[in-house]
């Protein structure tokens, strides 16, 4: 009785002192508000003209947001300014600022004439939109925190964004996302060439966000009893579900990645050995199989043909078409690229597909539909070795403070969507999630290495 009599009073004097920090200290409440704000609001605001127009409304929406945290951004500065605390910028705030300057400098060298590198209403990803990320994730990472509150916030839009797709799996059409009459399965060409799900529109971009989600759900409830887990579980095996709904391999891609770069890092370290090599004997047996049998699987097929030297524009569902033709022109524009988000007008190929040798769609090509290429093509070598450095940075900072675990929450899911985005397009709907990941592994880096300090 004592002991536990002396534990409440520990926490009643915890939860007196954590009242008085926020009240000492306004701002740092209101970035904590924001983030809850971004985390719900910016999940599951839809626009107000449906899919067709999803992204540019979730552009402004990004835009009035950001605004909103750089100001407040301002005010953190000057505070710390004032009381002489401001602190030297980091080394990954440094390579994402070097980030942020190549892309200018790519869309200043920008040689295309139709369109805008820094912005228009098609290239939404252009250098202002870029620009923001940065800014985003420089905020973030210095006066931001994750906390259990913001989890929560998450848990709850997860919730809700998987009820608007769990209707749609039953034919509905929840807040009038689909054109008037039409539903989830009029997509994939039946009626209508998109293909859309929830309050992110395309579906790749759903099954990328997802990656990132499902992973901090599982480990969020890593040493938690099942009566307090259950919870986390079902959500992330709802997440999973809609993954195998939408029919998109980016996302469950991502899990078996980044899942492996999980169970590597977060391991005990006596069986992180072991686990390397059951991994590795997986993978070797998967690759063998392939080798061995073709299965009427179409990217099964795909890989089967790979593992024996034959590459067709068709595989990945036009990816190779891409990827073909963006690494042909790249050494033309090796050191600022096409410009940011300019790929539309660089003089691609369209691509088209064929089913029995008849053509049934044509579409621009936009984005190299892999990341890393992605920036290489748009902004240039510095760019991607700028982006390369500041990734490379945030999840060093998270291998090495593995032990916290709002950072191994934090580095799984960014190492899952990684996984994701060497298969899937960048956009403004789902990049801001990103960014602000990385900041606040980089923010609780920060924090950590503050406390260790003497």
């Amino acid at each position: 009785m004592p002991k536990q009599a002396k534990s409440a009073g520990q926490r009643a004097r915890t939860g007196k002192l954590r009242t008085q920090a926020r009240k000492a200290d306004p701002l740092e409440r209101c970035m904590e508000l924001w983030l809850g704000l971004f985390a719900a609001g910016y999940l599951l605001f839809p626009g107000f003209s449906g899919y067709g127009g999803i992204s540019g409304s979730k552009t402004w929406c990004l835009y009035a947001l950001a605004g909103l945290l750089l100001i407040l951004g301002a005010g953190l500065l000057i505070r710390d300014l004032r009381a002489k605390r401001l602190r030297p910028l980091s080394p990954a705030q440094i390579t994402a600022l070097i980030f942020l300057g190549c892309t200018l400098v790519s869309a200043a060298f920008c040689e295309t004439e139709q369109g805008s590198p820094w912005y228009d209403a098609t290239a939404h990803e252009a250098a202002l939109t870029l620009s923001l990320y940065v800014l985003l994730f420089l905020t973030v990472s210095r006066w931001g925190l994750p906390s259990e509150r913001l989890f929560r916030v998450l848990f709850w839009a997860l919730a809700v964004f998987c009820v608007v797709c769990a209707a749609q799996a039953l034919g509905g059409n929840p807040l009038n996302l689909y054109p008037q009459g039409l539903n989830f399965y009029d997509g994939y060409g039946v009626r209508y060439k998109g293909a859309y799900a929830g309050t992110l529109g395309n579906v790749d971009i759903v099954s990328a966000f997802l990656a990132l989600a499902a992973p901090m759900l599982l480990l969020h409830t890593r040493g938690q009893r099942p009566k307090e887990a259950w919870p986390c579980w079902l959500l992330a095996a709802v997440c999973v579900g809609i993954m195998l709904w939408i029919r998109v391999l980016c996302g469950l891609v991502g899990l078996v990645l980044g899942g492996a770069v999980c169970a590597l890092v977060l391991c005990p370290e006596g069986k992180r050995k072991w686990i390397a090599a059951t991994l590795a004997g997986l993978a070797l047996l998967g690759l063998g199989l392939l080798w061995f049998l073709d299965l009427p699987v179409k990217f099964l097929h795909e890989l089967h043909e790979i593992l024996h030297g034959r590459f067709e524009d068709s595989f990945g569902t036009g990816r190779f078409f891409i990827w073909r033709q963006m690494l042909g022109r790249i050494p033309d524009r090796l050191w600022t690229g096409v410009g940011p988000d300019m790929a539309r007008y660089s003089g691609l190929e369209p691509f088209i597909r064929y089913e029995n040798g008849v053509e049934v769609a044509r579409a621009t090509v936009t984005d190299a539909h892999c990341y890393p290429l992605h920036i290489l093509y748009c902004q240039g070598l510095p760019a991607l070795l700028a982006w390369l450095s500041t990734v490379g940075l945030v999840l060093f900072h998270w291998v090495r403070n593995r032990r916290d675990r709002a950072t191994a929450i934090l580095g799984g899911g960014l190492a899952c969507f990684l996984g994701a985005m060497l298969f899937c397009f960048s956009s403004v709907i789902v990049m801001p999630f990103f960014w602000l990941t990385m900041g606040l592994i980089e923010a609780k880096t920060n924090q950590l290495r503050k406390k260790e300090k003497p």
